[in-house]
């Protein structure tokens, strides 16, 4: 799997999935979602529905908007492999619980990737210990971002907004990295 990593960083993509289910190994991917961003400001995107192997079920549809007529004609994930490995190239790869969308790609790609991956949950949950949930609905409601859609490409841009909301309370509370993560703990300063 990709190497996870704590990191504040101005150039990145951030990547987002749909999929029919919670399993990399049962479940198939429906749609992909990427940013790439340059000194913060996003450059390019990519989105694409993916046609899964099995129908998608009304559970997903009612909370993606994804249907089955939507994806009838869409390629399948192996035929734009190369798109997604070269739009993302050797970016770091952001993400809101990023090791799950990882893991769907790298089960339908049948190889790991190597880029170094971080993850918008861990640092909201370090950031905002007050909140019960850290879901990207729950962080965009909290922080009033855009809305979190079920849908590839909103949630990227949710995401994106996240982590230049932790950028920005990291700064206002001169915390560095070494003091969210001291022992696996949050430092008390």
């Amino acid at each position: 799997m990709a190497n996870y990593s704590r990191r504040i960083i101005n150039d990145y993509c951030v990547l987002d999935t749909e999929t029919t289910g919670l399993s990399a190994y049962y479940d198939e991917i429906i749609e992909v979602g990427i940013l790439r961003v340059r000194n913060n400001i996003i450059v390019d995107q990519y989105s694409q529905l993916i046609h899964p192997n099995n129908l998608i079920d009304d559970f997903i549809t009612s909370l993606t908007g994804i249907t089955n007529e939507m994806i009838e004609n869409m390629p399948r994930i192996e035929e734009v492999k190369a798109d997604i490995l070269s739009f993302i190239g050797e970016d770091v790869i952001i993400g809101h619980n990023t090791s799950f969308d990882i893991r769907f790609l790298e089960e339908s790609f049948g190889e790991s990737l190597s880029n170094t991956y971080m993850d918008t949950m861990q640092f909201a949950r370090k950031l905002y210990p007050e909140l019960k949930h850290h879901r990207l609905s729950d962080m965009s409601d909290y922080l009033s971002l855009s809305t979190n859609e079920h849908r590839s490409l909103a949630d990227c841009i949710t995401t994106k907004e996240l982590y230049d909301a932790v950028k920005a309370k990291m700064e206002s509370d001169n915390l560095r990295i070494e003091d969210l993560w001291v022992n696996g703990k949050r430092s008390r300063k």
